[in-house]
């Protein structure tokens, strides 16, 4: 039946991307090729291209597995109660919680952004990577306009909702990219990175004039509600 031959092809596919997963955790980007997944599946290497035209186009799906699997996130703590305020401190959680679950997968938002990867990924593959980024930054987008209805955040002259969502967005990968590479290098030894995240969200929310003030709430509280509400994986802990 048509509808049983999409779904073993949608498993299939979904087996080929947690073999890559697996190699890209061993031996890194330059460890994962057409032919070592093909040894490491049971399919011929034909049926591994049917599913991806490249490994470009490879990497591309596996950044699309990254931001279906972080927009899960995103709509469960987008539920639970809170501030306006709270709920953009609930989208940084729920980013740090997927960087540190899922590094391999989380490292490939970056790499799949590359004009190398990009020009050898199928049409269809980059629309759909698109499509999912944009709806991560509606997600964004949907706190902020909140803000600005509850009188929580004014838009200075000069400062729109696009502008924003992207320093949010900067902060909250530059934060955690760089914090597992910089404790591997032996810098900033002496910082945890969960209250790295939360102050760096403060500073920015605060310089926003963003209400209430982390000198006026308890921001940690709501930092610890948002991790207990949300199920604990090891990573995360």
């Amino acid at each position: 039946m048509p509808g049983n031959r999409a779904r073993n092809k949608l498993l299939r596919e979904q087996q080929l991307l947690q073999l890559a997963q697996n190699i890209l955790q061993q031996d890194g980007f330059a460890g994962l090729t057409m032919d070592r997944l093909t040894a490491a599946s049971e399919v011929s290497k034909g049926t591994i291209y049917n599913h991806f035209c490249s490994k470009e186009d490879l990497i591309t799906a596996l950044s699309v597995d990254s931001l279906q699997r972080q927009l899960l996130l995103f709509h469960q703590v987008l539920a639970l109660p809170g501030h306006s305020r709270e709920r953009a401190l609930a989208l940084h959680y729920a980013y740090y919680r997927f960087s540190t679950a899922e590094p391999t997968l989380f490292l490939c938002l970056l790499s799949a952004t590359t004009a190398a990867v990009v020009e050898k990924t199928s049409a269809t593959r980059l629309a759909q990577r698109q499509a999912l980024e944009q709806q991560l930054l509606s997600c964004c987008e949907q706190v902020i306009n909140q803000a600005i209805a509850d009188k929580a955040l004014q838009l200075q002259a000069g400062r729109g909702i696009d502008q924003l969502t992207y320093l949010q967005w900067a902060l909250a990968f530059g934060a955690n990219a760089l914090y597992g590479p910089s404790q591997q290098m032996g810098f900033f030894q002496g910082l945890e990175q969960q209250q790295l995240m939360l102050a760096g969200i403060n500073l920015l929310l605060d310089g926003l004039d963003w209400t209430p003030l982390s000198g006026q709430f308890d921001y940690q509280q709501s930092w610890r509600r948002i991790a207990a509400a949300l199920p604990q994986t090891q990573a995360a802990q």
